[in-house]
């Protein structure tokens, strides 16, 4: 290693790591991945680029330039493909692991550049790897060989950590873009993993989140395709309402799992009470989807107010626990796993009470971070936007009512990343209303969002 790659690597192990893991421990970042960093180059070269990168994101004054942190990390990226491709044709039998990690460095390399594209298509190479299938086919697959790994006595440590790894990213991808969601219902269900949760025992709080990937894998992507066949007369509702029911019942199931499993942790650590935290606050996130998937009023969430502020609430108790971990250091800016950044977002864009809402995106704008492929100063950009819209359409007392909420919406940004357009529909049950647009100026409100941390 040269002396940057050393002074890298010292930081990966001392900040980006502590950092991934802060949600869950994780067996690929504390343990897999720092071994093969000093065994082998490629590796090497691509922890050493998502340090850098790392580092020149956070808030803190690094010793470097951050222009230089990013020059330095595209050179690593760079050397670090360059390597793997001269080996492709090799009969290495390490290679196949060695490509695996560097796909998932390379994964989060492309997050916080934010370029999504080239982040998928990383995981798009690592799933094909993994399965020897690609596209829906590759998830199902992938999915199976985690729920039934527990069963598996030839596949070693480190392959089962590699699936569980992956599996969670794949997750992650489930509300990014045409090309991570299914063109039509009959795929849709098609992609669904059978999940069978009966039965099974938790060996730990980490293998119980790994175990539940498989069904919010399912959720996150039912709902994501289902949404605009609601206002279709062709759909058959009674078909989806089957499905729906499938889910419940595998979502009741890992819950039903995990009280068992937290039977036996009288006494959790500060860590493991936050991880019991989000399993929680994703069950609860999961169950209020389910209840309303079926429904196509943009009203239906109101009648879940109570539970919707319990998002926040536990959202809160997550933050405040780790805020008193970290004391008087800044809080993470890149972490692996999903926390709270997906619920608040979920509240800040789906609820209407203005209270609740105003409290979630306050949340999310007062600590900037990323878990995994979710931004909280996207939802920040976007909640903010839809918000002022959807106020333009309140009543007297600030009720927004059915016409004046956002159905859909999407966001297209310029090549420079100074500038996007929010597209976005209002509720409409007379038919499909028109798209609408609204500029948004990326670099002023950059600026703003500074100023209020």
């Amino acid at each position: 290693m040269s002396t940057d790659e050393r002074r890298c690597f010292s930081y990966f192990r001392a900040h980006t790591v502590p950092a991934m893991v802060g949600w869950f421990d994780s067996e690929i970042w504390q343990r897999l991945v720092l071994q093969m960093a000093q065994a082998d180059p490629a590796v090497c070269h691509a922890v050493a680029a998502l340090s850098a990168l790392h580092e020149a994101s956070s808030r803190g004054q690094g010793a470097w330039d951050p222009r230089r942190h990013q020059q330095f990390a595209l050179e690593q990226y760079g050397k670090s493909i360059s390597l793997l491709s001269k080996r492709l044709r090799s009969n290495d039998p390490c290679l196949r692991q060695v490509v695996l990690v560097c796909c998932l460095a390379f994964i989060f390399i492309e997050y916080l550049q934010g370029r999504y594209d080239h982040a998928f298509t990383h995981l798009a190479n690592a799933l094909h790897i993994l399965t020897n299938h690609r596209g829906a086919v590759a998830r199902s697959s992938l999915l199976t060989k985690v729920l039934c790994d527990s069963s598996s006595d030839h596949r070693s440590t480190d392959e089962s950590a590699l699936l569980k790894v992956f599996t969670h990213v794949d997750v992650q991808s489930a509300h990014f873009g045409a090309k991570t969601s299914l063109p039509d219902l009959s795929l849709a269900i098609a992609s669904l993993t059978d999940v069978v949760h009966q039965g099974v025992v938790f060996t730990s709080i980490v293998d119980a989140k790994q175990k539940l990937d498989s069904v919010f894998n399912n959720i996150l992507r039912f709902r994501t395709t289902c949404a605009p066949l609601l206002h279709d007369p062709t759909t058959d509702l009674l078909h989806l309402a089957v499905e729906t029911e499938k889910m419940r019942s595998q979502l009741q199931a890992h819950i039903a799992a995990f009280d068992e499993l937290l039977a036996r942790y009288p006494n959790p650590t500060p860590k493991e009470a936050r991880s019991i935290d989000i399993i929680r606050l994703h069950h609860l996130v999961g169950t209020v989807d389910l209840d309303t998937v079926l429904d196509p009023l943009e009203t239906v969430y109101d009648s879940c107010l109570p539970r919707v502020r319990k998002f926040v609430d536990i959202s809160e108790r997550v933050i405040a626990s780790l805020k008193a971990e970290y004391k008087d250091r800044p809080l993470p800016e890149l972490m692996m796993d999903l926390g709270v950044i997906a619920p608040l977002g979920w509240v800040s864009l789906r609820c209407r009470d203005r209270e609740t809402r105003q409290r979630a995106l306050d949340l999310l704008q007062a600590w900037p971070h990323r878990e995994g492929s979710y931004d909280s100063r996207f939802f920040v950009l976007v909640a903010s936007q839809i918000m002022a819209i959807e106020n333009e359409g309140a009543d007297p007392n600030g009720y927004i009512p059915e016409q004046s909420r956002i159905r859909f919406w999407s966001l297209d940004m310029a090549p420079d990343r100074r500038s996007a357009v929010l597209n976005y529909q209002l509720s409409d049950l007379q038919g499909e209303t028109q798209v609408c647009q609204r500029e948004l100026n990326l670099v002023k409100s950059a600026k703003l969002q500074t100023s209020n941390i």
